[in-house]
């Protein structure tokens, strides 16, 4: 038996939705709804204060307008939201703004006064289930009483509504959904302990799996994903916060195929592992598990791309982070508020929504209110989990097996001396220095010892080995031939790029930043030309002084080690970059303040100085405005200022796509690279320093666009790094000219080429160059005559 419950709706013409337009906190509220009915054709009109503007179709522009799209100020639903108030003000004022769903614009807001906005009609209460507001007191108009049936007293007549009824149900028409036989319908977690105790994954709950840094947590989380995905066959949105794609597949990977998880990183699996690896690759290459590790990953974001998955049957959140960091949205105090939007997601869609927490506070975990808690706590491989229950408080705790040398969890076997199965047998080859991402389990039969997380002095011993173990090792695979082992390491197909983007992983777990791996990459960035390269310009110097009397002495220097340098004080995005942020267009934002980093399309340089190269590159025919990387854009800053004399004027911003940067991001692997290069160095070790080489340049050369580097794609960081390098060399340049020296020729990465007593020069009081091979010195490569061929 059905009862209809019909609500009232009042459906307005466009002159009353003329008149009265959405506040913006409404507008904020239904900004998704808005933006979705403006794609179809319906505007809304939105008020912050004495500021109105109209949301309207893209289609609604005139042809000259829409081509003009892409100069427009556009913003992302899930941010237009927080700054709507400010969005409504700036195109009230004439300047319109463009809203996405990613990258793709759908809707347009106008200046109320646009002809665009006084040609078009609205109707914002045709867009909301809860009906429509009085403009005074914005309260919903009651809904109308149910009408008579068999089943309740007859009323006073009232006229039959129009819209869909709300379904009410009586106890005796649901009892038998409850009371007879019928199949399963939740998931499983792969876990048939766990499944027992939780029902499996019911569906329309927030769980939660608490627990403390080094613990599992996240293993846990991903079981369930890989389960969903593999063994069912059913969608799942996995959406990593401070994890990377990479992070996630290689879990997964390890886990389905019984292979050592640290080994599978640094790509040096045995056969039987490899062999496991390949079989289990070829298995989840169908599995409909979709990765989001993009920037600004915040609930809504999730919210937003959830239901464009089509029978989407599990979300994992991996994960929460209970302390508060500014780059980390799902983080601190937001997470009060995360959860209940993952609440609330789970219901609407009515799929299992699962999140990882860094902590197993219970009192963290009480005010986060989720449907099931689960608190994981671990001795050595034996993990206990305590379930909890909203409404029912604890109801149990079971036990599993953790084998994280796999990255995964087992059902604990009935024997305790039982030992765990991988999987494929292994071989282990010889073993690497641990990875701080896991712990290595104890053995079978070994006594059990209290999780804990990695020491950073345990961190740092195992980096001060991180290069000789690897020359080690290999020399030791082709029985001390080194020419072989560098080739092994940093030849084509060596590992040298593994193990690169492995130090930068292991380093990185030592700072407070979580860098995004595969953001999406705005139009400068894109590859469009011929020779497969995208619009940015790194001004790389190719200088020849125009007059140097021929017979001139001329000192070749040779800059070391320019990339590594390059790489230590680059200022990097750690974000996805944005279009025009806050700031965008002062020049004190840059280097420091807000310390925006990215690329940035500057107006021209006039430069009177041909005796010096030119700081946008000697050998540019393009004339007008030029995409730059904000290295460039502060080495112009440099060169304006009093401390260089002044050279030409400060650079004009014309347009950005930016994000807040750290200068830190690969200091302590340029540390560690740096070191080792300076014992190789001492030793007299060509082997390391060839390596060594091998790794920050090939760095730098795949974190772009490569299909040699998998593991990383930010062009714009590759882009900084080699405009950084050449405006080194352009500093070093003119202040040498500045110190009475000539400048013969600058080139490349490294090649300065002066005329004059080099070493003799002092700047400041102090000596213009030091001879030697650290960073902060320059080497000679040899000394020549101006004109001698």
């Amino acid at each position: 038996m059905l009862l209809d419950v019909r609500r009232s709706h009042v459906t307005d013409t466009g002159d009353r939705a003329n008149s009265e337009p959405l506040r913006v906190e409404e507008a904020r509220r239904r900004l998704y709804e808005l933006v979705e009915a403006a794609s179809q054709g319906q505007s809304a009109r939105i008020a912050k204060g004495s500021h109105q503007a109209v949301l309207v179709p893209l289609e609604a522009l005139p042809p000259e307008r829409q081509a003009a799209l892409s100069r427009l100020p556009a913003s992302p639903i899930t941010e237009a939201r927080t700054r709507l108030g400010s969005l409504v003000v700036a195109a009230a004022q004439g300047q319109p703004q463009v809203l996405m769903r990613r990258r793709t614009p759908l809707a347009v807001l106008v200046s109320a006064n646009d002809p665009l906005a006084t040609s078009r009609s609205t109707d914002h209460s045709a867009l909301t289930p809860e009906g429509p507001y009085d403009s005074a007191e914005e309260t919903p108009i009651a809904p109308v009483t149910p009408p008579p049936s068999a089943s309740t007293p007859p009323t006073h007549a009232r006229s039959r509504p129009e819209h869909s009824p709300r379904r009410l149900a009586a106890l005796g028409d649901v009892l038998h959904t409850v009371t007879s036989p019928r199949t399963p319908t939740a998931l499983s977690w792969g876990l048939a302990t766990l499944d027992q105790a939780t029902g499996g994954l019911p569906p329309g709950c927030l769980i939660l799996i608490a627990a403390a840094p080094g613990a599992g947590g996240s293993l846990l989380a991903a079981t369930a994903a890989r389960h969903t995905a593999l063994t069912h066959g059913r969608p799942v949105l996995y959406a990593a916060s401070g994890l990377t794609r990479t992070d996630v597949a290689a879990r997964i990977v390890a886990a389905e195929a019984g292979a050592d998880y640290r080994r599978l990183r640094a790509g040096t699996l045995s056969t039987a592992e490899q062999t496991a690896v390949d079989e289990a690759s070829a298995r989840l290459t169908q599995a409909p598990l979709h990765i989001d590790d993009g920037t600004d990953l915040t609930a809504e974001a999730i919210t937003d791309t959830a239901p464009y998955i089509d029978h989407l049957a599990l979300l994992v959140i991996d994960r929460l982070q209970h302390t508060h960091d500014p780059a980390v949205p799902l983080s601190g105090p937001a997470l009060h508020a995360a959860t209940r939007t993952l609440t609330r997601l789970a219901q609407q869609l009515r799929l299992p929504v699962i999140a990882a927490l860094d902590t197993d506070d219970p009192d963290t975990v009480a005010a986060l209110d989720p449907d099931i808690a689960l608190t994981l706590t671990r001795e050595g491989t034996h993990a206990h989990i305590h379930v909890t229950e909203r409404d029912f408080g604890p109801l149990t705790t079971i036990h599993l097996r953790a084998e994280l040398l796999y990255a995964r969890f087992t059902d604990a076997p009935a024997s305790p001396a039982e030992p765990p199965h991988p999987a494929q047998p292994v071989t282990a080859p010889q073993e690497l220095p641990p990875h701080p991402a896991l712990d290595t389990p104890p053995q079978p039969n070994s006594t059990p010892t209290p999780t804990r997380t990695r020491s950073p002095r345990s961190t740092h011993s195992s980096l001060a080995t991180f290069v000789s173990d690897r020359v080690t090792r290999a020399l030791h695979t082709y029985g001390g031939d080194a020419d072989a082992a560098l080739k092994a390491l940093a030849g084509d197909g060596g590992s040298a790029i593994p193990d690169v983007m492995e130090l930068f992983e292991i380093t990185r777990v030592e700072t407070n930043y979580q860098h995004t791996t595969y953001p999406k990459l705005p139009e400068p960035l894109i590859r469009k030309r011929r020779d497969n390269a995208d619009d940015v310009w790194e001004a790389r110097p190719k200088f020849t002084h125009p007059s140097v009397p021929e017979g001139t002495e001329v000192t070749e220097l040779d800059v070391n080690a320019a990339y590594l340098a390059a790489l230590q004080s680059a200022h990097l995005p750690i974000r996805t970059i944005t279009h025009n942020p806050d700031g965008w267009d002062d020049l004190e934002n840059y280097g420091k303040g807000l310390d925006l980093a990215g690329i940035c399309r500057i107006d021209p340089i006039q430069w009177a100085h041909p005796e010096l190269p030119h700081p946008l590159g000697d050998d540019r025919e393009t004339p007008g405005t030029v995409w730059v990387p904000t290295s460039v854009v502060l080495s112009l800053k440099d060169f304006a200022s009093r401390s260089y004399g002044e050279l030409c004027a400060p650079p004009v911003i014309r347009e950005a796509y930016v994000a807040k940067g750290s200068a830190a991001l690969f200091k302590r692997l340029v540390q560690v690279l740096n070191e080792a290069r300076m014992r190789a160095i001492a030793d007299d070790d060509e082997l390391t320093k060839k390596y060594v080489a091998a790794m920050y340049a090939k760095l730098v050369s795949t974190m772009g666009d490569s299909r040699n580097n998998h593991q990383l794609r930010r062009p714009e960081w590759q882009h900084i790094v080699r405009g950084q390098t050449f405006a080194n060399l352009r500093r070093k340049a003119i202040r040498a000219y500045q110190a009475g020296l000539t400048v013969v020729h600058v080139g490349g990465t490294d090649e300065l080429h002066l005329s004059g007593n080099v070493w003799g020069t002092v700047r400041n009081g102090k000596p213009l160059f030091l001879e030697g091979r650290a960073l902060n010195q320059i080497k000679v490569k040899t000394i020549s005559r101006w004109g001698d061929t």
